[in-house]
């Protein structure tokens, strides 16, 4: 073989091998051949986005619940339903940080697999929009334009997160609506700002998913939302000082299921994010008292009428001290974590979060 034949041999292998590298992330073969169980010839689709980092976030633990139980309503919107990474994310062929058996694939094997789409639902996170459409290459681009229904639904999960994200890029490209995760931004008001119809979906969770743990059989134990804040180390500080032998411990590196089994552990729990976050809803089903500074972009009113959810981070600060100590007595407690459960549990049901779901692909919107 001569010496331009093994130039070229090395010039069309380095070519392959790029082929199957997308900022840096080898493509899975496999990813490939998995897409050969749905059928070429499928008519409708439906994909769900998803960041392309392998973590355990309430976003991702969203998004694939939607994709789950979107599957099993196949009756009503009668389509193949696919999990992609968001174009330009790095590539991700599964998560491994929770239980599950999803496997993610790329848009762009998605629209080359099925050649005859007619109908096309595509579900963005809200703060991936921009990205989504930045990262959509010639083909794909001109592969969406060819289908015939193309939907396209932002998934508001912190109303935060839809500033500066074009919708009107979306709306121009296809049918554009936004499904919400939260009660208190699922209004007319919301409606109107963002131009499109908007349905409340609520979050897969539910009391039934969490081991809901009495006060003797919780440890002395607090944990704390990484989230950052300005007051968190002299919050955190004030009660180590003052409740020596209450145990600590900021939420960092665990698996979904260990922090589950943490959070059925603790007696208390401290969020320094939304407020009506996963650390908050979530702990109050396993059996906590959650505590939180009121945020009324994602706390509804009623929230006020509990008392360890604070005015402010202030509030908290000089209040919570005090508020530990009168709760941590088993009749106290019960009677508190009670009305806790109580409210969160009239917004987070799974009955409701399913028939919202299937609102949603019956086309019967909150505000159309």
């Amino acid at each position: 073989m001569n010496s331009k034949s093994i130039i070229a041999r090395l010039v069309g292998r380095a070519r392959r091998t790029m082929r199957g590298f997308v900022r840096g992330v080898r493509v899975r073969p496999m990813q490939a051949v998995r897409l050969r169980k749905y059928p070429r010839d499928a008519r409708r689709l439906i994909v769900f986005l998803t960041p392309g980092a392998d973590d355990v976030t309430g976003g991702i633990l969203s998004i694939c619940a939607h994709y789950g139980e979107s599957v099993g309503l196949r009756p009503i919107h009668n389509s193949e339903v696919l999990l992609c990474t968001v174009p330009g994310e790095p590539i991700l062929a599964r998560y491994t940080k929770f239980e599950n058996s999803n496997r993610i694939f790329l848009l762009s094997q998605v629209l080359s697999y099925f050649k005859q789409v007619e109908s096309l639902t595509i579900h963005i996170p809200e703060y991936h929009i921009n990205e989504f459409l930045a990262g959509l290459s010639r083909r794909e681009y001109a592969a969406l334009r060819r289908v015939k229904e193309l939907h396209l639904n932002i998934m508001l999960q912190n109303i935060r997160y839809i500033d500066g994200q074009n919708i009107g890029a979306l709306k121009a490209l296809g049918r554009t609506t936004c499904t919400t995760a939260h009660e208190r931004y699922s209004t007319r008001e919301i409606r109107d700002r963002l131009g499109v119809p908007l349905h409340r979906l609520s979050v897969y969770v539910s009391p039934e998913q969490y081991c809901r743990a009495p006060y003797e059989d919780k440890e002395d134990l607090l944990i704390v939302s990484p989230d950052e804040h300005p007051l968190k180390k002299a919050i955190l500080e004030e009660i180590a000082a003052k409740l020596p032998h209450l145990r600590i411990q900021i939420i960092s590196g665990l698996t979904y299921e260990q922090y589950k089994r943490t959070i059925c552990a603790a007696k208390w729990s401290l969020t320094f994010g939304e407020g009506l976050d996963g650390y908050f809803v979530e702990a109050v089903f396993s059996g906590a008292v959650s505590l939180a500074a009121y945020n009324e972009e994602f706390f509804t009113p009623d929230f006020k009428s509990l008392e360890t959810v604070y005015d402010s981070y202030r509030s908290l600060k000089e209040h919570v001290v005090s508020d530990l100590r009168r709760l941590d007595e088993k009749q106290a407690y019960a009677g508190y974590q009670a009305r806790e459960f109580s409210m969160v549990a009239k917004y987070y049901n799974i009955t409701l979060y399913r028939s919202n779901l299937a609102r949603f692909y019956r086309g019967d919107y909150t505000f159309p």
